[in-house]
């Protein structure tokens, strides 16, 4: 094979750096040390050292690390599944799809009630072991009040393995695989936080302008969702309005990465369907008719994140057509309530609201 024919195939290939991408991990890796200890000696203002190291890890490797090496040393999204049952005692529950997703049982498999989660990542990434046990905790806190609801996270594929709808087939095929089972529209909240919150978006954007390109799956539902949270939504992917930078001192993402991930995520986009993708491009009566679809729908962002001004915008148009919107700011970084949750710490409380508002969905 000649040797161009080699490098499209590896671009092509998750998780798969070139010699020159292992050499700089390396020697990226190889200062990690004192990142962290300088992030425990001068922690940031209003964070615990523990929160301190732990931003600061993040930041380092997601800034530092390009793509291939992030997804090298990340792994992939069942390996993050399987290692998390064996840490718990759990047997892996791998359910197959179709459109070559699998459904990742979180907790036991029953089919009243469903929280289907969408993890983040940019469609780059994998979910890491935190995502897993914020929603198990989130299960198993709604069974402390009475609720017996069953989570299931979707195995969907990463960038570059497939690209722009694929992933919104896979999500499509999912609602419609549990519907199938029995599982009725009323008792199925969707739950996704960063790129997972965007895929919730384009599944409210597929119901409502039905998308016919690359053969995108019909999604009918007999009623409404029950629910939809988004925490710290991926509204923005091309800093459209310039605002990311408010967070660049503060947040675990910076200006450069989310711009870097956008860039990557949007370039196969045809441009009569960025709105799918990008909901902060989508014309201002995009969302009109979005309150037949879900009953109930709320949004957090973290007060020093980058996506925060943007995420503030687009629920300023997104209710104006639904009348049960919820948006929570909260103190802290994206996606902070998943970390605080593995950290033990409160969140601002953010955590509780959030198991409070599913509770209340059922």
């Amino acid at each position: 094979m000649p040797e161009s024919s080699h490098a499209i195939l590896r671009a092509n290939q998750y998780g798969r750096p070139s010699f020159i991408d292992k050499i700089g991990l390396f020697s990226k890796l190889a200062v990690l040390p004192v990142v962290l200890i300088w992030s425990y000696l001068f922690k940031w203002s209003g964070r615990t050292r523990k929160r301190s190291l732990r931003d600061g890890l993040t930041r380092f490797l997601l800034t530092k690390l390009n793509i291939r090496q992030c997804q090298h040393v990340i792994g992939t999204t069942k390996a993050t599944y399987n290692a998390w049952c064996k840490q718990v005692k759990q047997e892996p529950h791998i359910e197959a799809i179709g459109e070559g997703a699998n459904l990742l049982w979180v907790s036991e498999r029953r089919l009243e009630k469903v929280i289907l989660v969408f993890h983040g990542g940019a469609f780059l990434l994998p979910p890491i072991d935190t995502h897993v046990k914020f929603w198990a905790r989130v299960g198993a806190k709604l069974g402390e009040r009475g609720i017996n609801v069953s989570l299931a996270m979707l195995e969907y594929t990463l960038v570059p393995a497939a690209a722009f709808p694929t992933q919104l087939k896979q999500a499509v095929a999912a609602i419609n695989h549990l519907t199938s089972l029995g599982v009725k529209p009323q008792n199925i909240q969707l739950a996704g936080d960063s790129a997972g919150a965007n895929l919730i978006l384009q599944v409210l954007s597929h119901l409502l302008h039905p998308l016919e390109y690359e053969n995108v799956p019909a999604l009918s539902l007999a009623a409404p969702l029950k629910g939809a949270y988004l925490m710290s939504p991926w509204v923005d992917l091309s800093d459209i309005h310039g605002t990311f930078k408010s967070g660049d001192p503060t947040d675990i993402l910076t200006t450069g990465t989310l711009r870097y991930w956008g860039t990557e995520i949007l370039r196969p986009v045809p441009k009569e369907y960025l709105g799918y993708v990008e909901a902060n491009s989508a014309g201002d009566d995009w969302w009109k008719g979005v309150d037949a679809l879900v009953d109930r729908v709320l949004i957090t962002a973290g007060r020093e994140e980058c996506l925060k001004d943007e995420i503030i915008r687009f629920n300023s148009v997104f209710e104006n057509f639904h009348a049960h919107v919820k948006m929570e700011e909260h103190d802290g970084v994206h996606d902070d309530p998943l970390f605080a949750v593995e950290l033990g710490e409160s969140g601002g409380g953010a955590p509780d609201m959030i198991i409070d508002w599913f509770r209340a969905g059922y």
